[in-house]
């Protein structure tokens, strides 16, 4: 399975590694550089401005990322500088340096006790999440399949992208979705749907039973919130939020969704609001377009008895690619969005295993190797008899 961060974490930590070599050189520079002006003003002939003060906000810029003891050695410097300079003038310009290196200790050991903190939960999150996508299989029967996950992390705000398959004697059902919100809400709806989705998939006879009762799972949760929200309000709705936060599970939940069964050379599929599939073939690539639009999962059952179907033919090499919003709106420095079918019709060549991986890393290309949403990508393709096998 792709890493949870793939590229964008080891970015993330290269991008840390910068500011804490910016925040250890410039206070060193600043300091040398008042000290040589102090030195040269009082050991030689040349008038200059006295810049002394200038070493204050020294132990400030290290404390930017610099590690704790770095500011301490950086606070020292400063006012070692600054006590040379104040020497018969003015004193107050120490006292000036010791409050702002004190302040600046302080402030470097909240802030990197605060990342530990971040840090332990965004794993907790990113292990939740990884608990529930269930290692996807490369070969069910005539069909060969490959999924990849990737997470785009806003501090802990992980995001609720989910995908599953059940294979059936007869079939093979498959969902893929993308949870509203983020963070561990989102991962709690992921759960309520996958948990739906594989009992449903297993025994009820149509694609639209399947979207039913996922959807029905999705509005129960909103059930749950709104009984939640009605024991805060009696109880001043303290206990869990903080004062002037919202409660993050009175939203409304949904989860766009599409929902796929596979039958020999017939495809059926119910698209819930979700961004359309890609049927690359001999011919080019193409959206398969649903006959009517549904709504998300949590609303689509109470507006729909019977959903829509659509049924579409394939041949033997053709290839299903699903996919969740944080691949079609990555956008590069100017703007512009993801191309997806000029892009994917250019990686037609790639092998069903190496596809995502492809895609995924032409996406990171075009969005300046940061995803800001979460990406999922799960590629069928019909290979009876080892077509396209490598």
């Amino acid at each position: 399975m792709y890493g949870i961060r793939g590229e964008t974490g080891k970015e993330s930590a290269v991008e840390d590694e910068r500011h804490e070599l910016v925040s250890q050189v410039l206070p060193w520079v600043l300091i040398i550089a008042v000290a040589t002006v102090e030195l040269i003003r009082d050991h030689t002939d040349v008038r200059m401005i006295g810049v002394g003060s200038l070493a204050t906000p020294a132990p400030a810029l290290a404390a930017i990322g610099g590690r704790p003891r770095t500011v301490l050695m950086v606070s020292v410097a400063a006012v070692a500088v600054t006590a040379y300079v104040a020497i018969d003038r003015h004193l107050t310009a120490v006292g000036a340096v010791l409050l702002v290196s004190a302040t600046s200790v302080y402030a470097s050991v909240v802030r990197r006790r605060g990342a530990a903190r971040l840090s332990q939960v965004q794993r907790v999150a990113e292990t939740a999440q990884l608990a529930l996508l269930r290692r996807m299989p490369r070969r069910v029967g005539e069909l060969r399949l490959a999924a990849r996950y990737v997470a785009a992390e806003t501090e802990a705000r992980i995001g609720g992208d989910l995908y599953e398959a059940v294979v059936r004697p007869r079939d093979t059902r498959l969902i893929i979705g993308d949870v509203r919100g983020k963070g561990l809400p989102a991962i709690r709806t992921s759960a309520a749907v996958l948990g739906a989705f594989r009992e449903a998939a297993q025994y009820e006879p149509t694609l639209s039973r399947i979207a039913t009762r996922c959807s029905e799972a999705v509005a129960r949760l909103d059930e749950g919130a709104g009984e939640e929200s009605d024991g805060q309000r009696e109880t001043g709705g303290r206990e869990a939020y903080g004062e002037g936060e919202a409660d993050p599970e009175g939203a409304e939940h949904f989860v766009t969704a599409v929902v796929v069964e596979i039958e020999g050379p017939v495809l059926r599929m119910v698209n819930l609001g979700h961004p359309p599939p890609l049927l690359l073939t001999a011919d080019g690539t193409r959206f398969v377009q649903v006959p009517e639009p549904v709504p998300p999962l949590g609303l689509a059952h109470q507006h729909f008895d019977d959903f829509p179907v659509r049924v579409q033919a394939w041949q033997p090499g053709d290839r299903l690619l699903l996919y969740t919003d944080g691949i079609e709106e990555a956008r590069d420095a100017d703007g512009r969005f993801f191309p997806l079918v000029r892009r994917v019709d250019a990686l037609r060549d790639e092998p069903t295993p190496a596809l995502p991986d492809a895609l995924l890393g032409a996406v990171s290309e075009h969005a300046g190797g940061r995803l800001r949403d979460d990406a999922a990508i799960v590629v069928v393709e019909w290979s009876p008899d080892g077509v396209h096998e490598p």
